[in-house]
């Protein structure tokens, strides 16, 4: 490592950095606006202005920004330096000239970067007094806000919008002092990162126009860090909540990224930033509620759906309890449903409480069938799951039939970066330092390749080197080819034309002669053979490629928070909704049934005849969940169970980490967590362990003991009872205010804060306040870093693991090669019809969750099916076109859209989109599509 002089004090640092990403390094600081930590130098602002000196003679030295100088070993330079503060102070006040100082409306206040650098700079007057230039702000969504006259031009709204996330709806427009950052006309922005630009954008030009609606300063939100639970990746936030003031409980007001630098690193996608807001929804539950067994004159209900009324908690429990006793008697059958949408923690309360035989992951046979299969695939010695900062890292991609745009988003932001390593081996080839990102992206020649093979992801296509679009049978054919290039086999004729077999051979090639190859695929085709096919040609690169590595890296995307957690917890062979379907028919005289369901929407499981079927044959479906549902219509008794950021516990992810989540408040009205409820109505059972618990880490604590892969979780996050020199962590920063005003409508004095027993953390601003010494400080400030950039601080140098934490712990599968592995059926057939259905997935839409959320609802589809183009000429099928689709008993009426790719003899379906969730369980299979008549609307 060079070691470098800095106002006298010698420093080691990075040859791989500049200068100014090492003295932040080494806790200097020295403002800047246009650098960011994964974006790179550009030199745009001039704001980290240095002194360097020829050496120890050289008096004055010469003025360079430190974004864009090298360093070298026994350099010398200033940060302090006279010329340097005044050069400095002169650009900020040029930068002002224009801007508002509008700080005390502005919804930066209090977390700007432009304050902290102004502040830095010792740049504390205003002598401009002349007219400034302003603009016309723009509308970009429901999203975002856009206050252009904040502006200072440094670029990096577009730098990460087209750069770094593939945008191309936000450009710089206009000249010189008349530059503006805004999109061509008005409209929702269309890049799935968008949101990102509230984070990157270091004033307050673009803000969080969900977190406007129930605005509060940055120091005035309770935080704790969190877990995103709207896809498997399992990216780290920090929640911010905070009581209204009008006596009602405390409310969650925004989602920010917490850095995690092997999974999310500084971004999140929209879905993960916006989706917060279901937490908020009219439909949340509050307070427990029966079915009304009174007569009724008339009801909206549909035939089999209960009307609700709110009862006490302890008579909710009171009803729960005495089925479970008659359950222990014999005298009543119990039986449960988990989730993969909750933590380990809540599944494994349920599963205690009803034993291991009658416990049902609450998936169907095909869906828990491929978790299964992942979970296998991964026990391979010879499988790597890469991490994020690995997936960036690979030199050629094959994406194996898995949208990872919009079921893994924040891996297609991974491979999106990695088109980019050819580039970065010529420049380094040159010499080219790789932060000097505008003469890197500058160099000509082909991006990395990347190989895309399915039903075709529109946004990934752009840097797709070669795109092959099939259908799912024939995409793992297409895998099973390559598979056979690379043991040197000829592929099995007959499966493929000759073009695509030609295709797999460069593929092949492609992969075995890449220093670092990465196979991508995962559930989103639901389809077994795809995943069986990847898992094959990542063997094949482990012992027949030229990496010279005995791994190789494959990442398989899993659809929910803790899909492959609930997998933990199931046998292969059993824990099928199919199965417990089968159970409840079986009815004994005399015996009535209980049906347990925690979190879960049947309907979004399996078809409609079978769930009102599953449900009609419980005398009693008690419902422990957050949101009204279907699922909730036919429920005798409902729990309002605590969200994500309301509970603590832990998940797994796609790639078998495992991670723990910390309440950030308390739930309004009588929500609790599901495993509380539970432990409540098993309180008078001895013989059960979950009814002594008190914490949830004993719940943790059991779990680990019982499931040998699940280990790893003791060590996941601290207990209760941690403790930093004698204290607990603030979720409050240090300048919370009005924490007697907000309750002044109750009791004038300040009451003490809830106690929190489950973790080692305070609902106050009482406690451990440094996000340096735990990780558990989700509040991210340093002084004079009142903004996101003060992560730099706690960092284990620019772009490293944060100090304090090893961001979670792989689950400890017993190591187990897979078997070799032959192609077998083809496209999967559930019924009969004249199209083959597809599953497609959409950022907003397809989670369950988030598509409750406000903002989100505002921007989902209407249902609509997607036909090829020559499915539609033949059929005399125009987009708009209204059609219905018809399986079993059921049918869906959507609108018709044309694709120049689909595969003919194919019908897209959005999966999970409100109005044909019950459709899912049926994707991929065989249908019916109907012409209806224009007055047959959806």
């Amino acid at each position: 490592m060079p070691t470098i002089t800095i106002d006298g004090e010698d420093y080691p640092v990075d040859g791989e950095q500049n200068l100014l990403a090492n003295c932040l390094s080494q806790g200097i600081d020295l403002p800047y606006f246009c650098w960011h930590p994964a974006m790179g130098s550009v030199g745009a602002c001039r704001q980290c202005a240095v002194i360097e000196y020829k050496d120890a003679e050289d008096p004055h030295g010469k003025l360079v920004m430190a974004c864009m100088t090298p360093v070298k070993d026994g350099g010398l330079y200033s940060v302090q330096a006279q010329a340097a503060r005044e050069f400095r102070g002169g650009i900020i006040e040029d930068l002002m000239t224009n801007h508002p100082h509008d700080c005390p409306v502005c919804e930066e206040g209090g977390e700007c970067h432009l304050q902290d650098m102004t502040e830095m700079t010792g740049h504390v007057q205003r002598r401009y007094r002349g007219s400034k230039r302003t603009h016309r702000n723009q509308y970009l969504g429901p999203f975002i806000n856009h206050e252009m006259n904040r502006c200072i031009a440094c670029y990096r709204c577009t730098r990460f919008y087209r750069d770094y996330a593939g945008g191309e709806d936000l450009e710089s427009l206009g000249r010189n002092n008349q530059v503006y950052f805004g999109r061509q006309n008005d409209g929702m922005l269309e890049n799935g990162f968008s949101g990102n630009l509230v984070e990157v954008c270091p004033t307050g030009v673009f803000t969080d126009k969900t977190f406007s609606e129930h605005y509060v300063r940055k120091w005035d939100l309770q935080t704790a860090p969190s877990i995103c639970e709207h896809c498997a990746v399992g990216c780290n936030t920090a929640p911010g909540a905070r009581e209204p003031g009008n006596g009602s409980g405390a409310i969650l007001r925004r989602i920010t990224n917490l850095y995690n630098r092997d999974i999310n690193g500084y971004f999140l996608c929209d879905r993960g930033r916006f989706g917060y807001d279901y937490v908020n929804a009219d439909s949340r539950l509050k307070k427990p509620l029966a079915a009304s067994s009174e007569s009724l004159i008339g009801s909206t209900a549909a035939p089999g759906e209960k009307v609700h009324r709110e009862i006490p908690p302890e008579q909710a429990v009171a009803r729960l309890s005495e089925q479970l006793r008659e359950a222990r008697n014999g005298k009543r059958r119990l039986f449960a449903i988990g989730s993969p949408r909750t933590s380990l923690e809540n599944n494994f309360a349920l599963r205690q409480l009803v034993g291991d035989d009658h416990f049902y992951s609450g998936l169907g046979e095909r869906d828990l069938e491929l978790l299964h299969l992942i979970d296998r695939v991964q026990c391979d010695p010879r499988i790597h799951s890469p991490s994020t900062p690995e997936i960036e890292s690979a030199d050629a991609v094959l994406i194996l039939g898995e949208d990872i745009d919009n079921t893994a988003p924040r891996i297609s932001l991974a491979v999106r970066q990695a088109a980019r390593n050819r580039q970065k081996r010529q420049a380094r080839q040159l010499k080219i330092p790789l932060w000097q990102d505008d003469s890197v992206r500058q160099l000509g020649g082909s991006p990395s390749p990347i190989l895309l093979v399915g039903t075709g992801t529109p946004a990934m296509e752009e840097i797709a080197s070669e795109i092959l679009h099939c259908t799912i049978g024939q995409t793992a054919a297409f895998g099973a080819a390559v598979r056979d290039c690379l043991c040197g086999r000829e592929p099995a004729a007959g499966l493929l034309p000759e073009s695509q077999l030609e295709l797999a051979r460069r593929a092949a090639e492609m992969l075995s002669s890449a220093e670092r190859p990465l196979i991508i695929s995962g559930c989103g085709s639901r389809n077994g053979e795809m995943i069986r096919a990847s898992a094959a040609i990542a063997c094949a690169l482990a012992e027949y490629g030229e990496s010279g590595s005995d791994q190789c890296d494959l990442y398989l995307a899993c659809p929910e928070m803790n899909s492959l957690g609930i997998a933990q917890l199931s046998a292969p062979d059993s824990g099928r909704l199919e199965e417990l379907a089968a159970k409840l028919r079986d009815t004994r005289e005399g015996i009535p049934t209980t049906l347990v369901i925690l979190e879960n929407d049947l309907y979004r499981r399996g078809d409609r005849r079978t769930i009102d079927t599953m449900l009609s044959a419980a005398d009693q479906v008690v419902l422990l969940d957050t949101l009204l549902n279907a699922t909730a219509r036919h429920a005798d008794l409902i729990f309002p169970a605590a969200a994500t950021a309301e509970s603590e516990g832990s998940t797994v992810n796609s790639n078998g980490v495992a991670q723990r989540f910390y309440a950030v408040y308390e739930g309004t009205g009588f929500i609790q967590e599901s495993w509380r409820w539970l432990a409540d109505a098993a309180a008078d059972d001895d013989k059960t362990h979950l009814a002594a618990c008190e914490h949830v880490f004993e719940l943790t604590a059991a779990l680990a003991k019982e499931f040998p892969a699940l280990a790893v979780l003791e060590e996941t996050g601290p207990d209760e009872n941690y403790r930093i020199d004698g204290l607990k962590v603030a979720r409050q920063s240090h300048r919370y205010s009005g924490r007697t005003a907000i309750r002044a409508g109750e009791h004038v004095a300040e009451l003490p804060p809830h106690p929190d027993p489950d973790a080692p953390m305070v609902f106050s601003m009482e406690g451990i306040q440094n996000p340096g010494k735990t990780p558990l400080q989700a509040n991210i400030w340093s002084p004079g870093w009142n903004s996101n950039q003060s992560i730099n601080k706690f960092l284990r140098g620019i772009g490293g693991a944060r100090k304090g934490t090893d961001g979670g712990q792989r689950i400890e599968r017993e190591p187990q090669s897979l078997d070799e592995w032959q192609p077998g059926g083809g496209e999967a057939t559930s019924a009969s019809g004249n199209f083959t259905t597809i599953p497609l997935y959409r950022m907003f839409g397809s989670d369950e969750l988030s598509a409750r959320a406000k903002a989100i609802a505002s921007v989902v589809d209407e249902p609509y099916a997607v036909l090829s183009a020559n499915d539609a000429e033949e059929r005399h099928i125009r987009t708009g076109d209204l059609l219905r689709i018809r399986v079993n008993s059921e049918s869906y009426p959507v609108e018709a859209r044309v694709s120049a790719t689909l595969p003919r003899g194919t019908l897209g379906v959005p999966a999970g989109l409100p109005g044909l969730e019950s459709l899912d369980c049926h994707l991929p299979g065989r249908v019916v599509v109907e012409q209806t008549d224009t007055g047959d609307t959806p």
